[in-house]
């Protein structure tokens, strides 16, 4: 009896080792699903070739990725002087998410408990979030801040200023400066 549920036991192991995570809409510091930082934009048309992808150039040199059905997933811009290099992510799809399990359905509670806040930039509609940990960070609209701050740029906002429940309205990613 002891023998078939250590069989079991092994082959249960053993078939859930194997299975390979899907990192498609997966955002780490190495890579943003297939993208790597090596990634150039000369290799995005054939990175998405699929069947159920579809990239688009636009006119200020940007990439914009649809997956079948016209979903929007995500902008990638090349850097200004060099457009051959991927240097800009924004994502549009909430399943994208970061290895601390952020997305655009998370709120900057989520944010705090998954990263130390560095910085939060004080914009005339919004703040940005930049986080130690990565080189993703985050907009949210200035309307979820108490009126004080709201209608000010020139205050400095710390972290207690930005309601817990406010929610993220964009989500990038750039990759560091050589």
């Amino acid at each position: 009896m002891n023998r078939i549920y250590i069989t079991l036991l092994i082959l249960t192991l053993c078939i859930t080792s194997c299975t390979e995570k899907d990192t498609t809409f997966s955002v780490t510091n190495e890579a943003v699903g297939a993208i790597t930082k090596a990634t150039k934009t000369s290799d995005l048309d054939a990175l998405f070739k699929g069947p159920n992808d579809s990239l688009v150039k636009t006119a200020s040199a940007n990439y914009v990725l649809y997956e079948k059905g016209g979903n929007k997933l995500m902008k990638l811009s090349p850097k200004k002087n060099d457009n051959d290099i991927i240097d800009h992510i924004q994502f549009f799809d909430d399943r994208y998410t970061t290895e601390n399990g952020i997305s655009l359905k998370s709120t900057f509670e989520d944010i705090k408990n998954a990263y130390t806040i560095k910085k939060i930039s004080n914009m005339i509609d919004f703040i940005i979030v930049f986080v130690e940990e990565s080189e993703v960070y985050f907009i949210i609209d200035k309307k979820h801040l108490s009126s004080e701050v709201r209608f000010s740029t020139s205050s400095k906002l710390e972290p207690v200023q930005v309601p817990g429940e406010a929610p993220i309205k964009h989500f990038m990613f750039t990759w560091p400066l050589k």
